[in-house]
């Protein structure tokens, strides 16, 4: 507990006490492409707040959310681990190649927007917030392990929430569509998380090759759903 408190305050996250509802009575604000930018702040914040707030509940301290910046970069959805802050992309300003990479992944602009913003706007979110923990707890893994523990942190947050599964199953089957249209990126005689691992930081500039990963550890988590517990993922975190 003392060193979960230590790693908190050096990172700035403990602070006035956080107030929203519990994970799994609060209500989602829904996501959409025609949202202002302002509006997608406030919904990436609602769901920020409410996971900031249940961790403080089940680990026993006061953490300050933290706060969101919406803007386009090339890493499109991130943890910044210097500022503190989760940065998030916005649909009607993305840069015309990314955006093309989204429009080969569907059928129309709508179901490309759709994607979009389920993905980065709403699910990342959460994702995000999973990287934050294990920021603050100081957790020790190596990338493939910190992708898939922070997908299945934010698989189990939805989950908890009141409407959640529905939102997740939505998002599987986008993915499930636009998986179709990717490539795995792995070498046929390498084994995938060490491939990962070694090439990170060349798949991560290359929006199908990490796309293809993300999506499918993505899709795992949701198809694993029903065994994953918010509380239970955070409180191994925190005894580690």
């Amino acid at each position: 507990m003392i060193r979960m408190i230590v790693s908190f305050l050096l990172l700035g996250l403990i602070g006035l006490p956080v107030f929203a509802e519990d994970v799994g009575t609060g209500l989602l604000q829904p996501v959409s492409i025609q949202m202002s930018l302002g509006e997608v702040q406030s919904a990436a914040e609602r769901i920020v707040s409410m996971f900031a707030a249940t961790t403080s509940e089940l680990l026993g301290i006061d953490v300050a959310p933290p706060a969101v910046e919406i803007r386009n970069t090339p890493n499109l959805a991130y943890f910044d681990h210097h500022s503190g802050k989760i940065v998030l992309p916005y649909w009607p300003t993305l840069d015309a190649e990314l955006r093309a990479f989204f429009l080969d992944l569907a059928d129309t602009t709508e179901e490309a927007g759709a994607l979009f913003v389920t993905l980065f706007n709403e699910f990342l979110v959460a994702h995000e917030m999973g990287h934050w923990v294990q920021r603050g707890l100081g957790v020790a893994r190596d990338r493939y392990g910190s992708e898939w523990e922070a997908n299945n942190i934010a698989a189990a947050f939805f989950q908890a929430v009141e409407g959640g599964e529905t939102r997740l199953l939505d998002l599987h089957s986008r993915l499930i569509a636009a998986l179709e249209r990717l490539a795995d990126p792995t070498p046929i005689d390498a084994d995938e998380r060490q491939f990962f691992n070694e090439h990170y930081a060349e798949l991560v500039v290359r929006p199908a090759a990490y796309g293809y990963y993300q999506f499918c550890f993505i899709l795992d988590s949701i198809d694993a759903r029903d065994t994953l517990d918010f509380a239970t993922l955070l409180r191994q975190m925190a005894a580690e």
